[in-house]
């Protein structure tokens, strides 16, 4: 089990070119991921000497969840293996995906059943998350609950500055991460100040793209009253069933195991699934208990906002925005559930949207 409980946070600064520097000196202890700019979206890579220069951080969440590090999209299972690589720091991480990993960490280490690459993941990585500082229109954490901002969950949090980053250590792996001390100073109550009105102006920004929505303020405790709307029949045409938002949800965990082999063994894959696809769920008989598409839209709605709420205590949508960036429907879920609490039919889709 992963905890940050019990543990004393201290808060430090380190100008923009000593932490360039401090990335340099980790290069060869550490393998470190980090988000570089293409084609105005952040993507992870990893970080060497020839591509530090170009490392962006703190503007965005980057385009990849955070789970696809700690579960990958196909890993074989059997014969196990369990992968002790160099030590992992992942940089760039947001709230949204600091959140969904906890209910991975529900999923995969907190019951009866240990996944065991899983736990290795997570034990030999250190998460470095970021402030959001730059959120994008279809951001909407904080109608989930959330902020653009962390208060643990991280092993380390940085805080963008002008002429540097505010460093938070939330984690024993965080504090030996940061182990040499000279390149950083502690953060002093004035600086500290000034980074606590950037985090309220964007928190500010946030509530200002989604107040059009009409969210209430718990979505979970109202939507199980809406799971019978007829609306649901109606609101679901732009769906192509891809699986796309399924397949970049932070917190989407639903997997189904593929038997393979050749001549020498025996193979088991372990492959991400999605509740869009017809053949979710169904079963050797060949029925299925969702045969129609707006079941299964409805159910991916209701897994978010309802079955994760019933089964690890909190809601399953972290508000990334991610599987409204990437819908070929260009589905906006905020038009969804406007519309499922409103009772309205009106279109759910937009035109664009702009990354950086």
């Amino acid at each position: 089990m992963i905890t940050f409980t019990n543990f004393l946070m201290n808060t430090y600064f380190i100008e923009k070119k000593r932490w360039f520097d401090f990335l340099e000196g980790n290069l060869d202890n550490y393998s470190i991921i980090a988000p570089f700019s293409y084609n105005d979206a952040l993507i992870y890579e990893p970080l060497s000497l020839m591509n530090l220069d170009r490392a962006v951080f703190g503007i965005v969440r980057p385009v990849q969840p955070l789970k696809s590090f700690f579960f990958p999209f196909k890993e074989r299972v059997v014969p196990e293996i369990l992968e002790q690589e160099k030590q992992t720091v992942i940089i760039g991480a947001a709230n949204c995906d600091l959140s969904a990993l906890r209910i991975l960490d529900s999923v995969f280490l907190n019951q009866e059943y240990k996944d065991p690459n899983y736990r290795a993941r997570r034990q030999n990585t250190t998460v470095v998350s970021i402030d959001c500082a730059n959120p994008l229109s279809v951001c909407f954490c904080d109608a989930v609950g959330l902020k653009p901002y962390p208060d643990d969950g991280f092993d380390l949090n940085l805080s963008i500055m002008e002429n540097g980053f505010f460093v938070d250590v939330g984690s024993k792996k965080g504090e030996n991460l940061i182990s040499n001390k000279d390149l950083f100073r502690p953060a002093k109550d004035i600086e500290i100040e000034e980074r606590n009105k950037i985090r309220s102006r964007v928190g500010s920004t946030i509530v200002s793209y989604n107040e059009s929505f009409h969210l209430p303020r718990n979505i979970s405790e109202e939507f199980p009253e809406n799971f019978a709307s007829k609306i649901w029949e109606k609101i679901w045409q732009r769906c192509v069933q891809c699986g796309g938002c399924t397949s970049i949800c932070p917190s989407c965990v639903c997997f189904f195991l593929e038997d393979t082999s050749n001549r020498e063994r025996f193979i088991k894959n372990k492959i991400y699934d999605s509740c869009l696809l017809p053949g979710y769920a169904r079963m050797a008989s060949g029925l299925s208990p969702r045969p129609l598409l707006w079941e299964r839209y409805r159910n991916r709605f209701a897994c978010k906002y309802s079955y994760i709420v019933s089964n690890y205590g909190r809601i399953g949508c972290t508000g990334c925005g991610r599987c409204i960036a990437g819908c070929p429907g260009k589905i906006d879920k905020r038009k969804v559930l406007r519309n499922i609490f409103l009772q309205k039919d009106e279109d759910v889709g937009y035109e664009s949207v702009k990354y950086l």
